[in-house]
């Protein structure tokens, strides 16, 4: 608009050109009829000369318009500057976004392969493990149990075999003192044979007891000296000491095996109790990574997001800065050539034969 009423004003204030200026030469007139402007330039000189307006009216309108395209030129060096300025700024800040971002994804990725994906196999073999422990432990109780219940049942077999051989020296040794006091005599073969067999079968299931009271009560059929049935009965009393000792024995060693088989169980329970807590403590530790893990992918994920968007906003930037600068190389452009043209009509109206030059034109029949 200030440039219409510059331009305006030069079209108003034209005047006569002094005839005493020499001729200008043809080609400055073509160089400014090369523009649109150079053309409103002449047509501006043309109607001064027409009306005979003061010449510096004519200059000093070139000289305003000359300033506004030099401001204007100024106001976009300016416009330009902070808007590249601006860009830069945004594109330094998207550069950090980027490698923050893209550090950041590295970190998760290799704290993800690294660590988590195998402390979670890991504590998936340690349960394994320890599952395995605890079968394993199940398995042994079992069969120690069925183990121990056919040990002790030996035991009570052992007994019953001892007391049962105690019980047939303990008649055959009343047998003998029967001879002996003359109870029975030794006439009575029928008598004696019928307590024999009975020590027989007594005896039968004591392997170790059982020839040796046989032999001694073969004796005893076939003596009749009260001397030899005392010696029979004192080896018979020492037969049932053994015995009872060795009951005694048998007794003293179930209760130690009976006393390390409770050992052994607490042991088994024992173990059973801390590989079960171990299980507990290894899934929670396990459910820690698996949700950690979670809770990182996700963190990933997003990551991955925004840096796709820092990028996908930083080429955005780079587009739209990329034609702000064409814009502005094309104005400019058209600024310096408008500058340039304004000058050369400055330059020509302050010329010597510029008025000869415009009354000579019009003579021809006009300047364009």
């Amino acid at each position: 608009m200030r440039r219409l009423s510059l331009l305006l004003l030069v079209f108003i204030y034209v005047n006569a050109i002094d005839p005493s200026m020499v001729q200008l030469g043809t080609a400055k007139l073509d160089e400014l009829n090369q523009s649109n402007l150079g053309k409103m330039i002449l047509e501006l000189a043309q109607t001064h000369a027409e009306m005979r307006g003061p010449l510096d009216d004519l200059v000093t309108a070139i000289g305003d318009l000359e300033n506004e395209l030099t401001a204007e030129l100024q106001q976009l060096e300016d416009d330009y500057t902070r808007s590249t300025n601006q860009h830069a700024a945004t594109q330094e800040n998207f550069d950090i976004q980027i490698g923050q971002t893209e550090i950041n994804i590295f970190n998760q990725k290799d704290f993800i392969d690294a660590i988590l994906l195998p402390s979670i196999d890991q504590t998936n073999s340690k349960i394994e493990r320890l599952n395995g422990y605890i079968n394993d432990n199940r398995d042994n109780l079992s069969k120690e149990t069925l183990n121990r219940q056919k040990q002790h049942q030996q035991f009570l077999d052992r007994v019953s075999e001892h007391q049962s051989a105690i019980s047939a020296v303990d008649e055959a040794i009343q047998l003998i003192n029967a001879l002996i006091n003359g109870n029975i005599s030794f006439a009575e073969k029928g008598t004696i044979n019928q307590a024999i067999d009975r020590i027989n079968t007594k005896t039968q299931k004591t392997n170790t007891v059982h020839p040796i009271v046989q032999a001694l009560m073969s004796l005893t059929q076939n003596f009749s000296d009260q001397e030899q049935a005392k010696k029979i009965r004192d080896l018979l009393s020492d037969t049932r000491n053994q015995l009872v000792a060795s009951l005694n024995q048998e007794t003293a060693d179930e209760n130690q095996i009976e006393q390390t088989w409770v050992e052994r169980q607490k042991t088994l329970n024992t173990e059973y109790q801390e590989f079960k807590r171990s299980v507990l403590e290894a899934t929670y530790v396990l459910a820690t990574y698996q949700s950690k893990l979670k809770s990182t992918r996700e963190a990933l994920a997003e990551n991955e997001s925004d840096l796709q968007s820092y990028k996908d906003s930083l080429q955005q930037d780079k587009d739209a800065q990329a034609q702000e600068t064409q814009i502005y190389n094309e104005l400019k452009s058209q600024y310096l050539i408008q500058l340039q043209t304004t000058r050369n009509a400055k330059e020509f109206v302050n010329s010597a034969e510029f008025s000869n030059v415009i009354r000579q034109k019009l003579n021809q029949g006009g300047l364009i």
